[in-house]
């Protein structure tokens, strides 16, 4: 029984360590701009609403030096949008499992394809 238990743990422990491993952004100067490495998703931003709005990075993704979220929930979005992401908007009338199911995650433009 005590193996079927440690077998169990490892099942759900394994996969939870390598993927904060994979998440994990690496290292940077504080003072280095997102810009730098992200050149091309940095002007998709900056051409977008929220850019245009100067809504920076750290906003959704937070900060590489103590909490980094390489793919941010949904819930990064409800203090601005807390209506369309409770599914109740115009247009917001299906739940969604994320706004990435009809949005592009930088130019946050509706995708047709999808």
């Amino acid at each position: 029984m005590t193996k079927i238990i440690i077998g169990l743990i490892m099942l759900v422990a394994i996969p939870a360590v390598s993927m904060a491993v994979v998440k994990k952004h690496p290292a940077v100067p504080s003072d280095q701009a997102c810009e730098e490495c992200h050149e091309r998703q940095a002007q998709v931003w900056q051409d977008s609403k929220h850019g245009l709005m100067g809504v920076k990075c750290v906003v959704c993704h937070g900060d590489t030096e103590k909490i980094f979220i390489a793919r941010p929930a949904s819930e990064r979005c409800v203090g601005c949008h807390a209506v369309q992401v409770a599914g109740t908007a115009e247009g917001h009338k299906i739940k969604q499992k994320n706004c990435w199911a009809c949005h592009d995650g930088h130019s946050l433009k509706l995708e047709s394809a999808k």
